[in-house]
């Protein structure tokens, strides 16, 4: 049977519909391969978000861990470092007594810093019983043994077991950017040229004889000092017999002058003597300004 042949108007009517029919029928594939392709990429999302996240918590874990470790390596280093480089204890020597004069005696020790960066500076007393010292200033340059020495402590009878005690200690490094040699800083600041002291018990006092130590020093330094001290100890065989502090008020660089101390007591009638001086070449106040004849001591201004 023959199609019946239709007109130009009724072939696209039907045409349309044929469209409209093919677009209803594929509308749920469609809708499916939308829902599909949608399904794929929120996977495809959330797998790239987890992996993101995982590896930024994984990775930001194990930077975190390597910069404990680094901040406690570097603890450590700075631990060992600052140990390395700290202050090492000061060596006190026992403490012992002379005899000053009929009605007095002076206590002494000895004090040693190894450290070659470090000076201390503290305050220490000596006892003995129920005698003390008076509460001394002292201090002790880097590389220094000195004597520490407390004079003129009353007592009716020769003081025994004495002991010395050190308070207030305080370290200070040395600031390179001053010294920056120290050594060569050292012998610049304490360059007192000391002549052999002599010592002689030729001073009649009544029926007994006073012992007397002379020397001569010269300030060979560029520096004027205010008050530096000279500690005296008087040995005989190797034991010491005297101390005592010899104080120089106004030392101007480029001075010489003679220095003298005096022996009472049971004396020696032969005995060796040293003379050291005694300042604190890091203490500004330790200096006078190139007119310092003329100017105020600074340490008037703290009493």
């Amino acid at each position: 049977m023959a199609e019946p042949i239709l007109s130009p108007e009724l072939q696209a009517i039907e045409r349309e519909h044929q469209r409209k029919v093919r677009i209803v029928e594929a509308r749920p594939t469609l809708l499916r391969l939308s829902f599909l392709v949608a399904l794929v990429a929120d996977i495809a999302m959330l797998a790239f978000f987890a992996f993101f996240i995982i590896g930024y918590v994984v990775s930001d874990s194990f930077v975190e861990l390597r910069s404990a470790a680094a901040f406690k390596d570097n603890v450590a280093s700075l631990h060992a470092i600052a140990q390395g480089s700290h202050a090492q204890q000061l060596t006190i020597g026992s403490a012992k007594v002379v005899q000053g004069t009929p009605t007095s005696y002076d206590f002494y020790s000895t004090i040693k810093n190894v450290n070659a960066d470090w000076y201390a500076t503290f305050t220490y007393q000596f006892t003995s019983g129920s005698t003390s010292s008076r509460i001394e200033e002292g201090f002790v340059m880097p590389g220094e043994q000195k004597y520490l020495l407390s004079l003129g402590t009353k007592a009716e009878s020769r003081p025994t077991s004495a002991s010395i005690t050190l308070s207030n200690l305080v370290w200070h490094r040395v600031d390179h950017h001053v010294a920056p040699n120290l050594s060569e800083w050292m012998a610049q600041h304490a360059n007192f040229v000391i002549t052999a002291p002599t010592y002689a018990a030729d001073i009649a006092l009544a029926s007994e004889k006073i012992g007397r130590t002379t020397w001569t020093v010269a300030n060979a330094s560029a520096y004027s000092y205010w008050q530096p001290k000279f500690t005296v100890i008087l040995e005989r065989a190797g034991a010491v017999v005297g101390v005592t502090q010899a104080p120089f008020s106004q030392f101007l660089a480029g001075e010489k002058r003679e220095g003298e101390v005096r022996w009472y007591g049971d004396i020696p009638l032969t005995a060796t003597a040293t003379v050291t001086p005694e300042v604190n070449y890091f203490d500004e106040t330790s200096y006078m300004s190139p007119q310092g004849s003329q100017q105020e001591d600074p340490r008037d201004a703290l009493k």
